[in-house]
């Protein structure tokens, strides 16, 4: 007789190779199900414990909170019935928890027994700290409660104590960042309370500067550059200071030193500007240009008669200059305004034009000397003039042009003294330059033929040649004023 699992499966599964066929493998997938439906149930049984033990451990938690808060009350209320009887500190063994509870009901009959009057409202009472030692399974505790403490409860209360000691750590620190910012703070705490005694009658944003080639200069550029102090706008803002008095401050960057204006004509006891030396073929035309150029770098082309200062468009209009002579004078003049790239609106500096091509390298190091030589290199965005570690740090300058300007050879150096016909630097020729008392201004001096072996040797010092420009002008200005 056939089996019945043996009929079954020759019933559904036998068709053409009779009884038996791929009941093998039908008994593995069945196997390998049953084993994942018994895993599955273990799995789910393990989650519902371990949910389940959580709850009760954070209920326990808070019941041990709880009946310490209720202790605490009771304590404060047994200490006010007998104030003669000192608190005590028990220690309770974890493992021997019989005695404790014998020896906290004992205390407790004592409470009921006596009879406490009427007492005033207590004042509160902070607990003491408490000490747990968990290895040595032995509770410290200064006031023990009417309950048996846990190993759980142990661990509950000894939080707290280990915040408390991680606030006592961060405590220095704390205090020495606090004295750090007590010493930063006073002096803004100094300008914070004279603004206050003062009214502010003007804002800062409005307060602007005029630089030496008539462009506007924002208070905020020449803070950002450090060349003007939070308390001095105070004072520009409550009108303690006026912005005259600071531009004058402010000279240096706003200005600067003026350039070689002209000449001085020894030989004809006359003062000429670049272009009319030129012209009467007294200094060449590379002399006269490179000298200009140095002007129009610096902001201004110059009238060394009437100490104008003036763009290049107008000295063409005055006759100072011819079209030859502004043009090229215009492409230096971006040295101060900046040079724009077609197609855009961002403005290069002098330096950045060197760098994209813009200008001959040898061409860009001459403007740059004579602008540092005059006050500092110029800033055509902000403006004013920069000193070199600022413009360092703004990308105006950087190391090798820089170390090329202090140690210069024969062919960096473009200025030619047309005296000796020595090449030098734009600062060294500053330094054989006479000053104009009548406008304070620089002249080159073009010394007699005869005095120019004296020159050469330095005996005819630039003193010498001050003091017969000055005693040729006046004599000439008060013959003018006899007529």
């Amino acid at each position: 007789m056939i089996p019945f699992w043996n009929s079954c499966w020759f019933n559904f599964w036998s068709v053409e190779y009779g009884p038996g066929y791929l009941d093998f493998y039908f008994r593995t997938v069945a196997t390998i199900i049953l084993i994942d439906m018994l895993a599955i149930f273990v799995v789910i049984v393990l989650l519902f414990q371990k949910g389940r033990s959580h709850y009760l451990s954070r209920s326990q938690r808070s019941t041990a909170i709880a009946s310490d808060g209720v202790y605490n009350q009771a304590q404060v209320q047994t200490d006010e019935v007998v104030p003669s009887a000192p608190p005590v500190a028990k220690k309770v063994a974890v493992e021997d928890k019989t005695a404790q509870t014998e020896e906290v009901s004992t205390s407790e009959e004592a409470v009921q027994t006596s009879a406490p009057e009427p007492a005033p409202k207590p004042e509160p009472v902070v607990a003491a700290k408490e000490t747990v030692v968990v290895e040595e399974k032995v509770i410290s505790v200064t006031q023990a409660p009417p309950s048996q403490y846990t190993e759980t409860d142990v661990l509950v209360k000894s939080e707290p104590i280990e915040e408390e000691d991680k606030k006592e750590e961060e405590e220095p620190q704390e205090e020495e960042e606090k004295q750090e910012d007590v010493i930063t703070t006073e002096q803004e705490a100094k300008i914070m309370t004279k603004t206050m005694t003062l009214q502010r009658t003007k804002f800062r944003d409005d307060i602007t500067f005029e630089s030496g080639w008539r462009k506007r200069v924002k208070l905020s550029d020449l803070f950002s550059a450090n060349l003007i102090t939070e308390e001095t706008i105070i004072e520009l803002e409550t009108e303690t200071i006026t912005v005259e008095e600071v531009q004058e401050q402010l000279r240096e960057y706003l200005i600067g030193l003026h350039p070689i204006a002209g000449v001085y004509n020894d030989r004809s006891e006359e003062k000429m500007s670049l272009y009319s030396a030129y012209k009467a073929k007294i200094i060449s035309r590379g002399t006269a240009l490179s000298l200009l150029e140095a002007q129009a770098a610096t902001g201004n082309i110059i009238d060394p008669i009437t100490g104008d200062m003036m763009c290049v468009d107008d000295a063409l209009a005055q006759g100072l200059l011819d079209r030859s002579f502004a043009a090229v004078l215009t492409r230096a003049e971006r040295g101060v305004t900046g040079y724009v790239v077609k197609g855009t609106t961002e403005t290069m500096s002098l330096f950045q034009a060197m760098q994209a091509g813009f200008i001959v390298e040898k061409h860009g190091i001459r403007l740059l000397e004579a602008q540092i030589a005059t006050g500092g290199i110029i800033d055509p965005v902000a403006n004013h003039r920069l000193p070199v570690d600022i413009a360092f740090d703004r990308g105006l300058f950087d190391q090798r042009i820089n170390k090329i300007l202090q140690d210069p050879g024969d062919d960096t150096k473009g200025f030619l003294d047309p005296n000796t016909g020595e090449n030098l630097t734009y600062l060294e020729l500053i330094e054989r330059c006479v000053e104009d008392e009548d406008t304070k201004l620089l002249l080159l001096p073009l010394v007699k033929e005869q005095e120019t072996q004296l020159y050469k040797e330095k005996r005819l010092s630039s003193k010498i040649l001050a003091e017969r420009l000055h005693s040729r002008t006046s004599s000439s200005s008060s013959t003018r004023t006899a007529d």
